[in-house]
This record gives structure tokens, C-alpha cells and sequence, in this order.
């Protein structure tokens, strides 16, 4: 089978030159310039334009244009005609609120093109025989088509970037004959795969289907012409486009936040229905951060590396944390904007932030990982019964590491589950607090994920070993901060460099 052989019968069945090139299995940028790629392929060309030879559009196109076919197999969905349709659309749309560099199509296609599809891939074994393999399509598949020509000619346009993960186009189609196919779909479904069908009380007739289902080593071409012709009919009218809709992209923040007061909770603290504290760090991080990115702040996710008591500080570098911000107006942050959200979020005196960027969403990863598998740091204030002695400074005086059994605390039982899990702890230092012999300053190295206040005072024999079963007295804790969190991300960036 000659390309030429090939060409002339898509002709004659009023397929569009475009979609020849996809029988021809063209890539690439081998749509942008179709004549010249005909002549690579050894196929003549036409003097008369087809739908879809426009495709790219002409830079003077002549006044007065006649009405181009419509291609019996796109529909039209690569014509010049519905290039411009579509670009129109977008326009009007709400696109320009989005400042979002890279973008996406999701186009929505009716399953009268699959169908249309099949009958021409039957249509092409009955004309050319053998060459044409009856598992693998002869043709580019349209989704894929629809990447290769219409992605790159609307980015262009739009003047952005294509990118799976960038501002989704999603862009509805029908046409007038879907409603009819799929009632014809349905019939002949129970007929081509009587089977399936006699277990089914009500058929599924879906996209996936047709593509998984219906090729020609699965259904007969007899059975497939008693409701479709062979090959496709013309038609009169195109795709029609029916919706256009955007959905920003999911934009992921991180930073890391310093807990500077010992009255604010983590998240909303809420208890009964009545919420118990007025603010709480994800809130203050939110409200000074979130309107940069998009217009509705409650559904954006906060997530950091473990998480702090209420009344225990976060000091030093701080706790790492991140932003999952849906359907955002803003990709983007510069270091001046990340600045003032910074000092924004200073203003509240409770919680600090620096290192404020953005990152990919395959980072967030390190927000789990630095859960449990990563070094803290901690200094708790602890006070005894009695005078502080050598013997009881000597015996909290650890180098070296010891592991302990710690049963899921009482307090945090609402919840998290009731689990024993072991946990490291790497080192203990203890110090006489200046001033009060019945104080110590203990600074305390473990696995994250290990609960401080149970490792001090042993709740009962619930954590063991425990500080106060070590040096055999009652301890307890007055005060904790963490000081540091072995985790080294996001990367340090200091935003005030560059900030006016």
C-alpha cells in the first residue's frame, strides 16, 4: 500500500487533510507545515483546500472564504474554523484573571468521533486488506492528535507554555449526532458481546469502553454495519463547543514558621462544637499568604513536619511547612512579594515564617519523610520534689543513644490511635537551672514522632524508659521548646535581599 493509495481513498471518504497525516502516522511538527510534508511522504497535492489544510493559520487569508467540508472523521476538530472558535472562547472566558505562565486543554470529545474512527479503521481493512493490522490503529489517536496540533497552535496563541500541571483548559464538545450513536452504541453492544451483556442489568456505554472493546479483532465488521456505515457518512454540521471552564493549577508554598507564643494551637482548636482558642498557626500563615494565589482560602490544605502542643514553642530555623493551594490565580512568588507575607505574618507576635517559596508538588514528600525518620531537638524546663544531687545531674548525663516503648498518650487518644511504638532517643544533657536547685534544663535529642512531656515524667509507666524511671524520682515538665528539626528543607532563601 502506497501513501498516495492511502491519501487518495481518506480523500474520497471526505477525510481533511490533517487527519490524512494522522492515517500517514505524522508527528510533531510535521502538521505545521502540511504540504511540505506531503511531499516528504511522496503524496501529491491537492489544489483545492480540504478542512483542516488552514490549520495553521495564513497571515493574509483572502476576503471571502467558501464554506470548507467538514471532515467525515475530526468533525472539524482540526479546522481552522474551530482554531479560531475555540481561541475566541478562551478569550472571553475568565482566562485573564489567571497569571499563570503554562496551560493545559482537557477537550471533552463525544464518543461519535470514536465511533467514526472504527468505522474508517473497518473501512481501510476492507479497502487495503492485510496492511491495514486489525489490533493497532492506523491512525494517530485523536487525543493524542489533539496534543500534537491544537496544544502547540492555542499555546502559541495565548502565548503561554504547555504543561500537564498549569491552568486546565477544559473545554466541552458535542455535536448533534452523539445523542442517536450512542442509542445504536447500546443495541449493538448486546449484539457484538451477547455474553457480558446478559449479566449486565444495565450497560455502561462509556469512552473507555470504545476504546477498550471496539476494534475490529473484537467486533465484526458485519456486526459493527448493521448500525453504523461503513465507511463514515458526511455530515453537515461540526463539533460544537459547548463549555469552557478553567481550573488553575494546584500550587504547592513552603516555608518554615517559628511558634513564638505557648497559647496557640496548630490548627482551629474546636471541642464540642465551640472553639476553644481564637486563633491558630495555619490560620495566621493562611490569611497573609493565601489571597496572593487564590480567591478562596478555605480550601487550601497546611501541612508541616510533625506539629507542636499548644503551649510548647517553636525556636531557631523553625519547623518546615507547606500549602497546597488549588485552582490558583498565581503560579508565581517573588522574593520581594514572599518578603512582605513574611513580615506580614511577624506582625501577628505568635508566629514568625521565613524561607517562604514555591515549590514543586513532588517536594512535599519531605514533609512526611521528616515525620518520623528525622532528628529533634528539644530543651524542657523540668522541676523535682527536692534539691537536684550530683547523682540525679550524673544519671541524666547521655551520650549515647537508647530506645523506648511509648504507648499513644492519654491526651492524644481523640485523636490518634492506641498504638505502643518504639522510638529513638539519641541523646540526653541535663543542667542545674541558675538560681533553682530544684529546676534542671534538659536538652533532649530523639526521633521525630517521640512525645516529650510522657519521655519526662513516664505517664504512668506508659513510656518506658521514661527520665523519672532513669534517675528513680518523680519528674515533671514546666516548659518545652523545640529548638531545632533535622530536616533540611525547603532551601534557605533570604527574601529581603531583593525586596524594595
Amino acid at each position: 500500500m502506497k501513501n498516495q493509495d492511502l491519501v487518495d481513498y481518506l480523500r474520497s471518504c471526505g477525510v481533511c487533510e490533517v487527519c490524512q497525516l494522522r492515517y500517514l502516522k505524522a508527528r510533531g511538527t510535521e502538521y505545521k507545515d502540511i504540504k511540505e510534508t506531503f511531499r516528504k511522504l511522496d503524496v501529491e497535492v491537492t489544489k483545492n483546500l480540504k478542512n483542516g489544510e488552514a490549520l495553521i493559520p495564513i497571515e493574509d487569508p483572502p476576503a471571502k472564504k467558501t464554506r470548507l467540508d467538514i471532515c467525515a472523521t475530526c468533525l472539524g476538530l482540526f479546522s481552522e474554523e474551530f482554531q479560531k472558535e475555540l481561541l475566541g472562547g478562551i478569550l472571553a472566558s475568565d482566562f485573564a484573571k489567571y497569571d499563570c505562565q503554562k496551560v493545559v486543554l482537557a477537550i471533552c470529545l463525544p464518543m461519535t468521533l470514536q465511533l467514526r474512527q472504527l468505522a474508517m479503521w473497518f473501512a481501510l481493512q476492507r479497502k487495503f486488506g492485510a496492511a491495514i493490522d486489525g489490533s493497532n490503529p492506523p491512525d494517530v489517536p485523536i487525543k493524542e492528535a489533539v496534543k500534537l496540533i491544537l496544544h502547540p497552535i492555542i499555546c502559541e496563541k495565548l502565548n503561554k507554555e504547555y504543561d500537564a500541571n498549569g491552568l486546565m483548559i477544559n473545554i466541552d464538545l458535542t455535536h448533534k449526532l452523539e445523542q442517536e450513536d450512542v442509542e445504536k452504541l447500546v443495541k449493538l453492544n448486546k449484539e457484538a458481546f451477547p455474553a457480558k451483556a446478559a449479566y449486565q442489568k444495565r450497560i455502561e456505554i462509556s469512552r473507555g469502553l470504545l476504546e477498550k472493546q471496539y476494534q475490529p479483532s473484537k467486533v465484526r465488521a458485519e456486526t459493527f454495519e448493521k448500525y453504523f456505515q461503513i465507511p463514515c457518512s458526511s455530515v453537515e454540521e461540526s463539533l460544537k463547543l459547548t463549555s469552557i471552564d478553567l481550573q488553575g493549577p494546584l500550587i504547592c508554598v513552603a516555608g518554615r514558621y517559628r511558634k513564638l507564643s505557648r497559647e496557640l494551637s496548630h490548627t482551629p482548636w474546636v471541642l464540642n462544637g465551640q472553639r476553644l482558642m481564637e486563633d491558630s498557626i495555619e490560620e495566621i500563615i493562611i490569611r497573609h499568604v493565601g489571597p496572593h494565589f487564590t480567591e478562596n482560602r478555605d480550601k487550601i490544605t497546611f501541612m508541616s513536619s510533625g506539629r507542636e502542643d499548644v503551649d510548647v514553642r517553636c525556636l531557631g530555623k523553625g519547623r518546615p511547612f507547606a500549602l497546597e493551594i488549588p485552582n490558583a490565580i498565581r503560579s508565581s512568588l517573588t522574593t520581594s512579594q514572599a518578603h512582605k507575607m513574611e513580615k506580614a505574618v511577624d506582625t501577628s507576635g505568635k508566629v514568625s515564617i521565613l524561607d517562604l517559596q514555591v515549590v514543586a508538588r513532588e517536594e512535599l514528600t519531605h514533609i512526611k519523610t521528616g515525620e518520623e525518620q528525622k532528628k529533634k531537638f528539644y530543651r524542657a524546663l523540668c522541676v523535682l520534689k527536692e534539691p537536684v544531687s550530683v547523682e540525679i545531674l550524673n544519671k541524666l548525663q547521655i551520650p549515647q543513644s537508647f530506645d523506648i516503648q511509648q504507648k499513644t498518650p492519654i491526651r492524644v487518644l481523640h485523636r490518634r490511635p492506641l498504638h505502643t511504638r518504639p522510638r529513638t532517643i539519641y541523646s540526653v544533657k541535663a543542667k542545674v537551672q541558675r538560681g533553682n536547685h530544684h529546676a534542671l534544663v534538659i536538652d533532649i535529642v530523639t526521633q521525630a514522632g517521640t512525645y516529650i512531656k510522657e519521655l519526662v515524667h513516664g505517664e504512668f509507666g506508659r513510656t518506658s524508659p521514661s527520665l523519672s524511671s532513669i534517675i528513680g524520682k518523680p519528674i515533671d515538665i514546666q516548659a518545652l521548646d523545640v529548638v531545632a528539626i533535622d530536616l533540611d528543607w525547603p532551601p534557605q532563601v533570604d527574601n529581603s535581599i531583593h525586596a524594595k
